[in-house]
């Protein structure tokens, strides 16, 4: 920015046609203009229509009044009032004009550019934009006589148009090719600079007017990295295949080596089975022999006991002829036949006796039970007396009487004793149903869920099944839900007057159809009948409950639910006493006195004991439940108690033993005379055993008879030792012959597993080496365990191997089976992994990455690191036109340095990645110093949203990655900082380093054309506000020394601060209807205002 002059293309004139209150004004422009006027005069009108050609838009009007300033272009048009009666000065069809001519200083020619607007009404403008070249404007171009000339008459009569611009994208394009080929940033320091603002922020404000935006295409980057990253999941995907692959081959390889094993174990057995087989049968054979010799030796023995017996048998039969002749021995033997008979008879009658005592016993015990449980029957007692006398004292007649009575007691107290045990496990059936019912609700209350009749859960669960298939995000409601009692002294009336209504399902108007539809489908299959659905539809009618009904009483959070109860109670007065109920239609009392269609009724309690509506209602159900159970418990346990007592009763009820007693009595009597008979058959016998003659051959013929049975026993028990050995010899040959076809069968089976297998030989060697030192049995029962063992084993890896294969299917949709006959799919499909696709991803990563890593240094790093460098660059050259200028004793210095935020970023961007030769920045030295760094970012570049894009657009502008500040140097040596002291200077002070800055910015701007010479053109709106007269000099002073064109509008009360530093001074002045321009000289401004 030297002090030198530069030639630029200069604003020299400006023409306005019906702008606002200009009807037709020429304005002269010099290199320092200054506009001043009072508030509403037109300063801004001016700038606006400089503004509106230069940018191409009417989107900045009135700036530096107000930031979102509300003028419209109409409102320029029309010259708006703001009167109620006339809004606008102008009406009817309107054309207006705004051409701005320049002087180009190096070429010696002027050039018009332009702006035509047709008003057909009130918001209907057209504008079109123009370039005239080597053409100063005339009066002519614009009036057919009085009359401003239309856009088609303008451009009809004006054949030195060069470009005719509808758009504004044309306009744009002509604007930056005429002004010296500018950047799009002028289109906004223009407005910027016309709307003053403090600096506030100084990082906007360098982005606004220090630095520019450069884009940076990140577009093929963003696909190497997805691409990159797509690749590399998809390897990681190949990966992560081949693992779960590898994982059920290893299984695999664990079940072949357990049916492996199992087909050795399976060979150990059966040769081990072979010998044991082999084993027996000459144990077997062995044994045979054995008993054969016990056999010869046994029947030796019983010979011999067998003629022993013979020759006592003989004495015995030559004894007992002798006997036979004797008559006292035959009377003797009759009476020892009788006292035979006698014996048994009696040991029959004395097992009678014995149960008859049992019986007596437990029959006696019953009565003391009856008698402890409180059974009070008088012939119980003398009953009792008899039982326990009547064997000593014989009264069985008196004792049967007696017992007949307490039988037939006993018999109509057991019936009626069962019939209440029926009965009270009947009630504890229904109470335990009850209680089961009571628990159900009081869960379902506890979390926070109503039951309701099966018909309306069945309902509303159908109608929610079918808003969810038709994705339909409602839920239909039960109608209480949705409501709340204001008063609750007016519950029950409410409750009680609802009654079902309650329970009616409510559904938006736009689904009822869908519901009543599900509801009529119900009704068919017999599901469901008696719910209400509501129809909420066109009940508007119905938002607001009247005051005094049952309806003011109710509210809901649901508009629909509150339109349906106010339509329902709406109508229903409330009445504290019964008296006035008849003096309405409908009416009702808290104690729920119901008065409608000229009809008085109470409603029952049951109806509204059990509350519905509110959130109270699950409180209160929950307690009148918690009450419910608790009675319902004493009630079960005292049942339970009863029941228990009586079916203690019930057994000593019983009269089994009573009639056991019965039956048994007379066994007493039969026995005495039994004993008599017993008694006279004992002396019989005694007095015939008197003659001693018969005694010693009875004698020895006793001793005769005893040694012949003793003999007979054991000849007996040779027989059977006999027999048994005989036995033993045939199961041992059964042995031998199921031993033999066994043998068979295992030598085949032996013989197959032998050629089946190749290692059978070493499998046999292994055997009879192991059998050397153990028997057969011991290794079969070591290796059966094995084997178990083995296929537990076996079987464990084949679940995990097919669970494997099921995942891996459901996983990566894979047809083959999940079994071990499928495994060769799997195993293909490994092998196709590992020798192809993996290699094949791995290359195509590699070359993915590669590409990414140079897009990513090329187009990223690179670039951003030149713009930060340039913008740094930029800083400098703008610091040193600082560097001299002095502003009340302050100079200013921009400064910039990392971003705290995105400290990281800047690093890695700055970082001399270009000198790392031979090295990858995403696996050397580079990545591990910024790997965070480059996983956020290329997380970000992988992502496709809008969010995502606004992101990246903050992350490709170099602006991003420094923080910004203005170091203030102060004379006497020391400094601050303004992004800390700018809250505590004046507006004065705040406004200095804006101008300063805005007209480097634009210093920038114009020199970094590229069209040869430019415009200097710098417009500034309510200039130098709250600014002393040494800091408004020393700005205009910095002005000066700039080869740039300014236009300053200012109030009269700066015009004594910049009048003498400009070269033309317009003074802008109104009468209400009509604005205009007077040119004064420096001189007479001085002398109007001093």
């Amino acid at each position: 920015m030297s002090q030198e002059k530069i030639p630029m293309k200069k604003l020299t004139r400006m023409k306005l046609i019906n702008w606002h209150r200009f009807t037709d004004c020429t304005i002269d422009f010099g290199d320092f203009t200054l506009l001043s006027g009072e508030n509403g005069a037109g300063k801004s009108t001016l700038l606006d229509a400089i503004q509106f050609v230069i940018t191409c838009t009417a989107s900045y009007f009135n700036k530096a009044a107000h930031e979102n300033g509300k003028r419209k272009l109409t409102g320029y048009i029309r010259c708006k009032t703001g009167r109620e009666h006339r809004p606008y000065e102008r009406t009817g069809e309107i054309s207006a004009h705004i051409a701005l001519e320049f002087y180009e200083e190096t070429k010696k020619r002027y050039f018009v550019v332009g702006a035509v607007i047709d008003s057909a009404s009130e918001g209907q403008e057209t504008t079109v934009r123009y370039l005239m070249d080597n053409t100063c404007f005339t009066d002519e171009m614009f009036f057919n006589g009085d009359v401003p000339k239309s856009i088609s008459e303008f451009r009809a009569s004006n054949k030195g148009i060069k470009q005719w611009c509808k758009t504004q994208a044309e306009a744009k394009k002509m604007i930056k090719a005429r002004f010296g080929r500018l950047e799009d940033k002028f289109f906004r320091l223009i407005p910027k600079a016309l709307a003053f603002r403090p600096i506030d922020d100084i990082k906007d404000f360098v982005y606004s007017y220090v630095l520019d935006e450069k884009e940076v295409n990140i577009d093929v980057l963003r696909e190497n990295v997805r691409s990159y990253q797509d690749l590399g999941r998809t390897l990681e995907s190949v990966k992560v295949r081949m693992a779960k692959l590898e994982a059920i081959d290893g299984y695999h390889e664990e079940v072949l080596d357990g049916m492996k094993k199992d087909r050795m174990y399976e060979f150990f057995l059966a040769r081990a089975e072979l010998d044991l087989t082999r084993e027996g049968i000459q144990a077997s054979r062995d044994e045979i022999q054995r008993q054969k010799r016990r056999q010869e030796e046994e029947e030796r023995q019983l010979a011999a006991i067998s003629q022993e017996k013979e020759e006592k048998q003989n004495m015995e039969v030559a004894l007992r002829v002798e006997l036979a002749q004797d008559k006292d021995f035959l009377a003797l033997e009759e009476e020892k036949r009788q006292m035979d008979r006698l014996r048994i008879e009696e040991e029959g009658l004395l097992e009678k006796r014995k149960i008859l005592r049992q019986s007596i016993k437990a029959a006696s015990a019953r009565i003391v039970r009856l008698q402890a449980l409180g059974e009070e029957f008088p012939v119980l007692e003398e009953y009792q007396t008899f039982l326990n006398a009547v064997e000593k004292q014989g009264n069985v007649a008196e004792t049967l009487e007696c017992l007949r009575h307490v039988v037939d007691w006993k018999k109509q107290r057991f019936g009626e004793t069962q019939q209440e045990i029926a009965r009270l496990n009947m009630q504890l059936q229904e109470k335990a149903q009850q209680r089961q019912e009571l628990k159900q609700r009081m869960e379902q209350l506890n979390r926070k869920k109503l039951s309701y009749a099966p018909a309306v859960t069945r309902l509303r669960d159908a109608v929610r099944e079918e808003f969810a298939r038709l994705g339909r995000d409602t839920e239909p409601h039960v109608l209480c839900e949705l409501l709340e009692i204001a008063d609750e002294s007016w519950r029950n009336a409410v409750e009680g007057y609802l009654n079902t209504q309650r329970f009616y399902l409510l559904v938006e108007p736009e689904n009822f159809d869908i519901a009543l539809g599900i509801y009529d489908r119900l009704r068919r299959e017999g599901k469901a009948y008696g719910v209400g659905l509501i129809n909420t539809w066109q009940m508007e009618a119905y938002d607001q409950a009247p005051a005094g009904t049952l309806a003011s009483v109710v509210t809901s959070k649901n508009r629909y639910a509150r339109r349906f109860i106010n339509m329902i109670l709406g109508n229903v007065q409330m009445c504290e006493r019964y008296d006035q109920l008849k003096a309405y239609k409908t009416s009702i009392t808290k104690e729920c006195m119901r008065y409608q269609n000229r009809v008085a009724s109470a409603i029952r309690p049951s109806v509204y004991e059990v509350p519905f509506i509110g959130k109270k209602a699950f409180r209160i159900q929950l307690e009148q439940c918690e009450k419910r159970h608790a009675l319902l418990e004493q009630e079960i346990q005292a049942d339970e108690e009863r029941l228990s007592s009586l079916s203690a009763t019930l057994e000593p009820l019983s009269t089994e033993k009573d009639v056991d007693v019965k039956y048994h009595l007379n066994v007493l009597t039969e026995l005495a005379v039994l004993s008599g008979k017993i008694g006279t058959c004992r002396v019989n016998i005694e007095t015939l055993e008197k003659n001693s003659t018969f005694l010693q051959k009875q004698i020895q013929l006793n001793a005769l008879e005893d040694l012949r049975r003793e003999l007979e026993k054991e000849g007996e028990k040779k027989n059977q030792i006999i027999g048994g050995i005989r036995q033993r010899i045939q199961h041992e040959q059964q042995q031998i012959q199921q031993g033999k076809a066994r043998l068979q069968e295992q030598e085949a089976l032996a013989a197959e597993l032998s050629q089946s297998a190749e290692e059978s030989e070493i499998w046999l060697k292994e055997y009879e080496k192991q059998t050397q030192k153990k028997g057969f049995a011991q290794f079969r029962d070591n290796y059966e365990r094995r084997r178990k063992a083995n296929e537990t084993t076996r079987k464990a890896a084949e679940e995990k191997m097919v669970g494997a294969m099921s995942r891996y299917k459901a996983e990566h949709d894979f047809g083959a089976p999940a079994t071990l006959e499928g495994f060769p799919e799997y195993a293909g499909v490994y092998d196709r992994l590992r020798t192809s696709e993996l290699l094949e991803y791995e290359e195509k990563v590699e070359k993915a990455r590669l590409a990414a890593e140079e897009e990513f240094r090329e187009q990223f790093l690179s670039r951003l690191q030149e713009n930060m460098k340039q913008a740094q660059s930029e800083f400098r050259e703008l610091n040193q036109a600082l560097k001299d200028i002095t502003f009340s004793n302050e100079r200013y210095e921009f400064l910039h340095m990392p971003s705290r935020r995105f400290r990281s970023y800047y690093e890695m961007i700055m970082d001399d990645f270009n000198a790392m030769q031979g090295e990858s920045l995403f696996s050397g030295s580079f990545h591990e110093t910024h790997k965070e760094v480059i996983d956020e970012l290329f997380e970000r570049l992988a992502l496709d949203s809008e969010n995502s894009a606004r992101s990246l657009e903050e992350f490709t502008d170099y602006r991003t990655y420094m923080d910004y500040d203005i170091k203030i140097l102060h004379t006497d040596g020391s400094y601050s900082y303004y992004s800390k002291v700018c809250e505590e200077k004046s507006g004065g002070e705040t406004q200095t380093p804006f101008y300063v800055t805005v007209a480097a910015s634009f210093m920038q701007l114009y020199s970094n054309n590229i069209g040869g010479e430019a415009i200097g053109l710098i417009l500034f709106d309510e200039a130098f506000n709250n600014m002393d007269d040494e800091r408004i000099g020393g700005v205009l002073e910095f002005l000066h020394r700039l080869p740039l064109q300014i236009v300053i509008a200012a109030p009269p009360d700066k015009i004594q601060y910049i009048g003498p530093k400009s070269d033309q001074t317009l003074l802008v002045m109104t009468d209400e209807k009509v604005s205009y321009v007077e040119e004064y000289y420096n001189e007479s401004i001085r002398q109007a205002y001093s």
